[in-house]
């Protein structure tokens, strides 16, 4: 397992027992999301039409005391199936891209989870600028990277696929 933060960025790798093909859809479909969280915050809103295409979009629904009614939409922005899936959203003034990097070993799967944050002026209110001063000094990575609850998420995962295997 590697951990890294840095100022606007944060890094976490996963060793996996499974294949990319075995783990490919829990990573990348919303439906997954909230399923294996430790303490979820939101839920997805998902059509039902919906597929892991690039441009394709869901939403989030965050439920939060800190971003309660959030409505934040998600939107694939790369997708080499088994291989790299990405996506953008926009919340409190911060775009974060959420990159997914899967890499066969013979161990299984290194999986590489990249958040990147920048700022954002989609759906601009004065209250992003606290969060803009936040990515700026480095506080947002402090406080909102918890390699804990991304470790918990992996071993849920894993659970879950060894029960149905």
């Amino acid at each position: 397992m590697r951990i890294e933060k840095k100022h606007t960025k944060t890094i976490f790798q996963f060793q996996s027992d499974y294949q990319p093909e075995q783990i490919w859809e829990y990573l990348t479909h919303p439906k997954y999301a909230v399923g294996f969280s430790l303490e979820p915050c939101y839920n997805n809103e998902i059509s039902e039409s919906f597929k892991l295409e690039k441009n394709n979009k869901w939403k989030e629904i965050h439920t939060g005391e800190d971003c309660l009614g959030d409505v934040v939409t998600c939107k694939i922005t790369d997708v080499y199936k088994y291989n790299l899936f990405t996506t953008v959203r926009h919340q409190a003034g911060i775009k974060n891209t959420t990159i997914f990097k899967l890499e066969k070993n013979a161990k299984g799967t290194i999986i590489t989870e990249t958040q990147k944050f920048s700022l954002s002026v989609k759906k601009m209110k004065p209250i992003n600028i606290f969060a803009w001063l936040m990515l700026a000094t480095g506080l947002l990575t402090k406080f909102s990277f918890k390699p804990e609850e991304d470790e918990y998420w992996f071993k849920k995962m894993e659970e879950h696929i060894k029960e149905i295997h």
